[in-house]
């Protein structure tokens, strides 16, 4: 009983370091794979190029005594290799830092991008237009932007966020990334 007491414990011993490293790469793994699906960051470690988005144009028309449409037009370039799923862009239009409009192009919120809500593919060097219309209800103030803006003469000052998955290389990764741009380009 002497000789099969050592070799018990070595089997024993064998037996729970085979467990813990199954246990322990399983635990990794499945840290590996949440952290990937639920981190907003791009860090695939790809060196990637976010999303080009620009403002093509913004149309404003009143259609009546206090009302108007704004229509703003996005172009969305994707400089990368491979394509790249854009969730859905929030923004928010000014003028002379007044909110003209605000909306949302596809899904914006967390949860929609965790549940897959629309997804607009960009392929690879390729650029995608996208465009929303919002009605707004005017005032004094916002009357007098409106007569501005219809002159031609307006600069625009256009922010928000627009959020995007991708997949290449086995690597999975996404983010929410923020912008501010100027329409017409030129104007200060």
């Amino acid at each position: 009983m002497n000789r099969s007491l050592p070799i018990y414990v070595i089997r024993l011993s064998f037996t729970i370091l085979i467990v813990v490293i199954f246990v322990a790469g399983r635990v990794l793994t499945t840290t590996a794979i949440l952290s990937n699906s639920m981190n907003l960051q791009s860090t695939s470690g790809l060196g990637t190029q976010e999303i080009e988005l620009n403002v093509k144009d913004i149309i404003v028309n009143k259609t009546g005594q206090n009302l108007a449409t704004v229509k703003i037009i996005f172009a969305a370039h994707n400089p990368q290799a491979y394509t790249v799923l854009l969730n859905g862009i929030h923004y928010n239009i000014f003028f002379n830092n007044q909110t003209v409009s605000s909306g949302d192009i596809g899904g914006e919120s967390l949860i929609d991008i965790m549940n897959e809500e629309p997804e607009f593919p960009i392929i690879s060097n390729d650029t995608v237009t996208f465009k929303n219309v919002q009605t707004i209800h005017t005032n004094e103030i916002k009357n007098d932007i409106s007569n501005t803006i219809t002159t031609g003469k307006a600069c625009f000052k256009v922010n928000g966020t627009y959020f995007y998955r991708q997949a290449a290389n086995l690597t999975a990764s996404g983010g929410g990334n923020e912008f501010q741009l100027k329409f017409p380009s030129g104007c200060r």
